[in-house]
């Protein structure tokens, strides 16, 4: 992370990147050096920036390949099909998830630009999946490294199922199916175990009757979101960029603004399988799953 003007926010989680214009395309060590500090701190704020939807887009792809704008929500424009327009008037995402863990390979991270933001409110929380998984009693991170969850978004099938199909990862989809992730997820470049479920997406533990699958996710969705002891909050300003680590963290926008208006534009980067630990099976179950 050497060059870098780094400046933590939490002890865990969070540091801002200072004297950086993301408008023009960056010296690789510096790329090296944000990618770096991506997997350590998970969450990274950018402030100060002037970004046009295409100068997003192409920070992003210093990082890798860009994803669509959403497998069935509607990208900005036609000139801009991997920017994800977020206007309040339409959609708050008030709601605690990691992005997109419906589909079977989850974006790798996703980047939020502040368009406008209300004078008060509109936050945006993230919590560090890792650090809750430590935080875990021992008999309980051994059980979790063990299982197997089903992720889905019914609302989002019977969308894409009226459509007609979707796109995601360049591939056409005609129906959206259930999927399976490990409950305890190990980071591919850091070796660090998470928890990796979330309460928008994650239906039920694979195995598990119902009343036992749902008080062991209630359990681990109230110990994850406990703010704020593995949390950090951004109080926004327009021209702020925040790039996160969407397989190691959850997040949730603040609806406490009222009518005021709220839009951010966010860009996500090509992830790949989840991976649990040895013992999940989750080749097999996979194979099962998408058939």
């Amino acid at each position: 992370m050497s060059g870098l003007d780094l400046r933590p926010v939490t002890p865990s989680t969070g540091a801002e990147v200072h004297g950086l214009d993301l408008s023009r395309p960056l010296p690789g060590e510096t790329i090296a050096s944000i990618r770096a500090a991506l997997a350590h701190h998970l969450v990274l704020f950018f402030p100060g920036q002037d970004l046009t939807p295409s100068e997003h887009a192409a920070f992003g792809r210093q990082f890798g390949e860009l994803t669509e704008a959403h497998p069935i929500l509607p990208a900005l424009d036609a000139a801009n099909p991997e920017v994800l327009p977020i206007d309040s008037r339409i959609d708050k995402a008030a709601f605690w998830h990691t992005d997109v863990t419906f589909m079977s390979t989850p974006p790798m991270g996703s980047i939020l630009y502040a368009v406008e933001m209300p004078a008060v409110g509109g936050d945006t929380l993230w919590v560090n999946l890792q650090t809750a998984y430590d935080g875990l009693a021992a008999p309980l991170r051994d059980l979790c490294d063990g299982l197997t969850a089903v992720h889905h978004d019914p609302y989002f099938a019977a969308d894409i199922e009226a459509a007609g199909g979707c796109t995601w990862d360049g591939k056409r989809i005609t129906r959206l199916r259930p999927v399976l992730h490990p409950v305890v997820r190990i980071h591919p470049e850091t070796g660090r175990k998470g928890l990796f479920v979330n309460e928008n997406f994650t239906q039920s533990i694979l195995g598990f009757p119902r009343l036992q699958s749902d008080g062991l996710l209630q359990t681990l969705y109230r110990h994850c979101t406990q703010v704020p002891a593995f949390a950090v909050r951004h109080r926004w300003q327009p021209g702020d960029v925040a790039f996160w680590d969407n397989r190691a963290t959850m997040h949730y926008a603040t609806d406490d603004y009222g009518d005021a208006l709220r839009i951010v534009h966010r860009v996500t980067l090509r992830g790949d399988r989840p991976v649990g630990a040895p013992g999940t099976g989750m080749d097999a179950l996979a194979a099962m799953a998408t058939g």
